[in-house]
């Protein structure tokens, strides 16, 4: 979820005027908060390119935050746990045979094609 999240960006409004690194944001602003950016910041993860799976501490950003965050995180992981691990369990030769190819959309970044193939 980290490494390649797939709800790049989400918008939220400004409750009341606030100052984010030295700039002064009005109530009422619109912002585009960047998961995709925050997921692989520099300053918070270490080697932020590398996909780690046993990464600690991953504070990443993909299921929102505080009042906002996502309702559906637990059921979620379980999902991607379960289907991982099922996948590479009947399928341990699995090879990606090309490169992924993703559909068009900027703000919910989502797989078109995954070509692979299971050797003996």
């Amino acid at each position: 979820m980290r490494w390649d999240t797939p709800l790049q960006m989400f918008e939220r409004w400004v409750l009341e005027d606030v100052e984010i690194c030295g700039a002064n944001v009005p109530k009422g602003a619109e912002l585009g908060l960047l998961f995709g950016s925050a997921n692989r910041d520099p300053i918070v993860f270490d080697r932020p390119d590398e996909l780690d799976v046993a990464r600690e501490p991953n504070p990443h950003v993909s299921f929102g935050a505080g009042v906002h965050f996502c309702l559906g995180a637990p059921l979620a992981r379980l999902e991607l746990e379960t289907s991982f691990s099922t996948v590479l369990r009947r399928l341990p030769g699995l090879e990606l045979i090309e490169q992924p190819a993703w559909k068009p959309n900027y703000i919910i970044r989502g797989l078109h094609e995954l070509r692979v193939s299971e050797s003996a």
